[in-house]
């Protein structure tokens, strides 16, 4: 491997870790309120913690998976023609890499969902109603693709969620999810690319930023997953040297991902009507952005990936969204907090907490039961 395909792969796996955290901050710092023992906490009574969620929603909100899709669409091509036999070959490597792991945690997540039912919990949920469960067999299929109609859907039904996409029980695991069917049709993806080059690319992301106003539920999901992930094929598959291509635009990418991001929030106070076009545009900025950042830190040797943290990256990504709701109501409860900084201090430990203990996890798996680890974990 020469120096600029090590920087490349080492820019690649600098951003596994870091997206993932980034992904759990944004799942604790709901901007949504919250309720607990039958109160409904409010970020509009709280400015200054509603004024941090601003900042999150313009920042990073949204950021980590598209750059999760673009890495993988650049990885699954780097390096090899898509014959019918390498087809094969990806996917039953990604059979152990993804479907095993989705089927495993989203298992682990109805579990989890279950047990909450029980009357020893009653304390902590009083809202659930056992016979809101459904068990029928189409119930479980439906909360391994789209929980609005799984094994909970009366209980969400009853608390007036009206979902605006499409989550399995695990609900991070949409990424795989689509992920999984992005991967089905690489032979499509690799046949277009390869007459039309950067215009069927160009159509994607056209589609993923129109249509992206719209709530199209699980096609809106598709669009993501289709778009940066054929960027990332293109980019492959042409061999484009991202060190080259995203390097041209770093100082325009810091300038427009910083100022997009304080105009969104700006315009969460004054006009939130154009924070959809503000998110957009950003989200695609982010993308050059991180992968700049990454290179810089690199380059400059200010830091280099953590081999420990960036293989625990997918472990963090399918399993926080499990208990850091839990972790979170916990917190509530011994603390109940009634001021700005209370909340604050609680949302940060909850992020602390959970990675902490996931990372913990990993690391006692690795050591003592290390198959088992690559089964859940999706490691080769």
């Amino acid at each position: 491997m020469d120096e600029r395909e090590k920087l490349r792969s080492e820019s690649l796996n600098l951003l596994r870790f870091p997206l993932a955290i980034i992904i759990l901050i944004v799942h604790v710092f709901c901007s949504g309120d919250f309720t607990f023992r039958g109160q409904i906490y409010s970020i509009d009574s709280t400015p200054i913690f509603r004024e941090i969620t601003y900042f999150i929603d313009g920042f990073i909100r949204g950021r980590s998976v598209p750059i999760y899709y673009f890495i993988s669409g650049y990885v699954f091509f780097v390096g090899i023609t898509l014959t019918k036999e390498k087809y094969i070959q990806k996917l039953k490597n990604r059979k152990k890499t993804l479907l095993i792991p989705y089927l495993i945690w989203n298992t682990v997540a109805i579990i989890i969902g279950l047990v909450c039912f029980l009357p020893c919990f009653h304390k902590f949920f009083p809202n659930l109603n056992v016979n809101s469960i459904s068990l029928s067999p189409s119930s479980i299929f439906y909360s391994y693709w789209d929980r609005t109609y799984g094994i909970f859907s009366g209980y969400d039904k009853g608390v007036e969620v009206i979902p605006t996409t499409c989550f399995p029980e695990d609900k991070p695991l949409w990424f795989l999810r689509d992920l999984m069917i992005v991967v089905l049709t690489t032979p499509i993806i690799y046949w277009i690319l390869k007459r039309t080059r950067y215009y069927f690319v160009c159509l994607l992301g056209l589609l993923w930023f129109v249509l992206g106003f719209w709530d199209l539920r699980h096609t809106s999901q598709l669009l993501v997953a289709y778009f940066y992930f054929t960027f990332g094929a293109y980019m492959s598959i042409n061999k484009k040297d991202m060190l080259v291509e995203f390097g041209k635009y770093f100082h325009l990418s810091v300038f427009l991902y910083i100022s997009l991001s304080l105009l969104y929030v700006a315009m969460k106070h004054y006009c939130p009507e154009a924070n959809r076009i503000i998110r957009q545009i950003n989200v695609f900025v982010g993308l050059i952005f991180a992968y700049n950042i990454a290179t810089w830190l690199l380059q400059k040797k200010i830091c280099k990936p953590n081999q420990f943290l960036a293989s625990a990256s997918f472990f963090t990504y399918v399993t926080h969204g499990l208990f850091c709701y839990y972790i979170l109501k916990l917190l509530f409860f011994l603390f109940n907090p009634t001021t700005d900084l209370m909340k604050i201090i609680i949302y940060t430990l909850t992020v602390i907490i959970t990675a902490s203990i996931i990372l913990l996890m990993f690391w006692l798996m690795r050591k003592h039961t290390p198959n088992l680890l690559k089964v859940i974990a999706g490691r080769k």
